[in-house]
């Protein structure tokens, strides 16, 4: 796997940080190994990490109030990373969140509205950029209130990686690697992916054709 340009951009957040100044950022900590999370009946309270960097165990510091009357522990599994979030944001807080990864989901953590589910899902938010490699989540930011005592938005950071070795069935189609390769464009913050180039039925025969053709000329040269 080979990088180039490999600066990492934000995706989020969910909920605002519009009226508030205390940001935080876990930019570049990408090996999480537990989310500690904490809540009362009506939002996100605080949040802390915990994470492997240059071979050691560290403890993130807690972003938000302590005043949750609840806590739970997301452990994650040694091949288990982050690929996305989803949440509510409502009244100026974060009153839901999931963690999405590669082999699940963790949460929702509250659900403190006390509203039907069909009525907050024009205030639910989801971040999810089809991340499928551990190397592609970047680490967390977000900011959280004092008034409120409480969590007011999260994001992710996502960390472009370059396949430039395409797989047996991809080797046939030369514009494989340009579509797949290319790097989203952000726009108000949300990376806005190209279309990716998907040729037609009778152009993808024809060059599956060609290929066994050439195929069939190499084990011809080397038989003679």
């Amino acid at each position: 796997m080979k990088s180039r340009n490999r600066e990492m951009f934000k995706v989020g957040p969910i909920g605002s940080k519009q009226y508030y100044d205390k940001s935080w950022e876990e930019k570049g900590r990408n090996m999480i190994s537990s989310i500690y999370v904490a809540f009362n009946k009506d939002s996100i309270k605080c949040i802390q990490f915990s994470y492997f960097h240059n071979g050691v165990h560290v403890v993130s510091e807690k972003h938000g109030s302590s005043k949750g009357q609840s806590y739970e522990i997301v452990r994650l599994n040694a091949d288990e990373y982050v690929t996305g979030l989803s949440g509510i944001f409502w009244e100026r807080k974060v009153t839901s969140l999931t963690f999405h990864t590669n082999q699940g989901k963790h949460g929702p953590f509250c659900n403190g509205t006390g509203y039907s589910s069909s009525y907050m899902a024009d205030y639910k938010k989801e971040i999810d950029v089809k991340i499928r490699d551990r190397r592609e989540f970047g680490g967390f930011f977000g900011s959280f209130d004092d008034e409120f005592d409480g969590l007011t938005s999260i994001g992710i950071y996502v960390y472009p990686t370059y396949d430039n070795k395409p797989t047996l069935n991809q080797a046939w189609d030369p514009l494989y690697a340009f579509a797949h390769n290319q790097i989203p464009t952000i726009a108000d913050g949300i990376p806005v992916m190209h279309i990716r180039y998907k040729p037609k039925l009778k152009d993808r025969i024809f060059s599956k054709l060609d290929f066994k053709r050439a195929m069939l000329c190499l084990i011809k040269v080397f038989l003679d």
